[in-house]
């Protein structure tokens, strides 16, 4: 089969976590089965974007490097769920490219996932479980799976738009259940009973009046904050998942009594000082990028633009709500920061934060999630099960542990070839560690096919419910 390369970079062809060999213009890789090969200009061809391969040989360098220095220096290029316990791998980059020109380099992608235009070129990395699969795990970490599948309007898209109206939508849902955001707002009046401070200069030249021009502060509906959340909706109403919530838009229409703000208005609008309000304020942000259009920009061409989402931190907090529905006492990430000396003359100390701390039955356990491949050959990345070692041991002093290990989302097919139905996606050993036992395990949650002749969320929700029932019966023994 042959292909541009033009296309192949920008038609979903690419997904995280992979490595995408092109060899004297062949590109090979695992989940794209039989090689592509690239199409080339033929002689005296007329030459534009699609067949030029050098220019879309500067496209592949020149976003590596300048999304890379984004998230390096933790830029806001990066849509977030939820700001507490959920941050960005700064090791991690959208991708990297190695090699000499068009035909003879190598690209790997990661955890990020995305969509970034410059001009003539684009370049779309999208998750290898599926689009149904990102719909599931943003909605039900936040409280607001629908059973019923989302159109498949989205799926025909050029870039990963409609992400972050899906993720706005949920915010939307979640943020309503406070009631209408309220703010106090100052009024200059003349009412019959005296209210806040009374204009003495007016009372005395109107003293005959039997009404009084007051200065006063209320609460009110009606506020910035609601006409910019108006207005993104506005924007994004054309997605069929966005009719689900137009009664929602309706009562802050209503609210908002027809106020009109420009769009830099819109953009200034402060977060809400009470804590009470903290889920309108993340709704505020992805408001703003919303309206913002151009929400990673990575350079200063009007034609450039991104959006970046890291499927890692998506998942470890998916993860963090299942167990705490199941019931598990899970530790806050920060409640118990361990710090170890870095080897430097300013004394700093380097933090570790596991994933995953919980206690089961006045257990406690530890582990990591890893959106990364399984390697079954080898297992557990080196780094990753070092790193686990180091857990163990700085927890370990403290506490007894129980069980440790790491969480792996596997599709159907890798789950199939690799027999797991036998050990119930489980792999169990032992650590010894300061002379004591561990027990060890691997854990892994079984991602259905996305199939139009099926309702991927329940497959999924059935999927969680055997995960959760083996987690508790072959690791937590209960």
């Amino acid at each position: 089969m042959e292909e541009w390369l033009y296309n192949i970079i920008k038609n979903g062809t690419l997904v995280d976590n992979q490595s995408y060999v092109i060899e004297q213009g062949v590109v090979s890789n695992c989940r794209i089965g039989e090689p592509l090969i690239l199409k080339s200009r033929r002689w005296r061809e007329r030459k534009g974007p699609w067949n030029d391969e050098d220019g879309i040989w500067f496209f592949l360098n020149d976003v590596s490097r300048e999304i890379a220095k984004k998230i390096r220096d933790k830029e806001n290029c990066l849509i977030l769920i939820n700001d507490e316990e959920y941050e960005h791998n700064t090791d991690d980059n959208f991708f990297d490219v190695k090699g000499m020109n068009a035909r003879n380099f190598i690209l790997n992608t990661g955890n990020v996932i995305g969509f970034v235009k410059c001009g003539d070129y684009s370049l779309k990395i999208g998750s290898r479980f599926g689009d149904a699969f990102l719909r599931y795990i943003i909605a039900d970490s936040d409280g607001f799976l629908e059973l019923h599948d989302i159109g498949g309007e989205t799926t025909n898209e050029e870039g990963y738009e409609w992400l972050l109206a899906y993720i706005w939508s949920t915010q939307f849902k979640k943020s309503y259940r406070l009631g209408l955001p309220k703010t106090y707002v100052s009024k200059n009046e003349k009412i019959s009973r005296v209210r806040g401070r009374i204009d003495v200069i007016d009372y005395f030249q109107n003293n005959l009046s039997d009404k009084y021009l007051c200065s006063y502060r209320e609460q009110s509906f009606m506020n910035d904050a609601t006409s910019l959340f108006i207005k993104a909706y506005e924007l994004i109403k054309k997605y069929s998942f966005c009719q689900r919530i137009r009664n929602i838009y309706s009562a802050f229409l209503v609210a908002n009594q027809g106020n009109k703000k420009s769009v830099q208005e819109l953009l200034n609008v402060p977060n809400f000082r009470n804590p009470y309000y903290n889920d309108y304020n993340r709704l505020i942000d992805l408001s703003k990028k919303i309206l913002r259009r151009q929400d990673s920009n990575f350079d200063s061409k009007n034609d450039a633009s991104a959006f970046f989402f890291d499927v890692s931190m998506l998942f470890e907090y998916f993860i963090r709500k299942l167990l705490k529905r199941e019931g598990l006492l899970l530790h806050s990430k920060y409640e118990h920061v361990y710090k170890i000396p870095s080897g430097t003359f300013n004394s700093y100390m380097r933090k570790l934060e596991p994933d995953i701390v919980f206690e089961c039955d006045g257990k406690l356990y530890l582990f990591d999630v890893k959106y990364k491949t399984y390697d079954f050959k080898y297992g557990v990345k080196r780094d990753d099960l070092f790193q686990l070692h180091t857990y163990i041991g700085q927890y370990g002093n403290d506490a007894e542990l129980c069980g440790c290990g790491f969480i792996y989302p596997i599709s159907e097919q890798k789950w199939d070839e690799n027999n797991l139905d036998k050990s119930q996606g489980l792999i169990s050993d032992v650590i010894i560690q300061q002379g004591r036992k561990i027990s060890f395990s691997v854990v892994f949650l079984k991602i259905p096919q996305n199939s139009k002749d099926v309702n991927f969320n329940e497959l999924m929700q059935n999927q969680c419910r055997n995960f959760l029932e083996n987690l508790r019966k072959n690791v937590l023994k209960t």
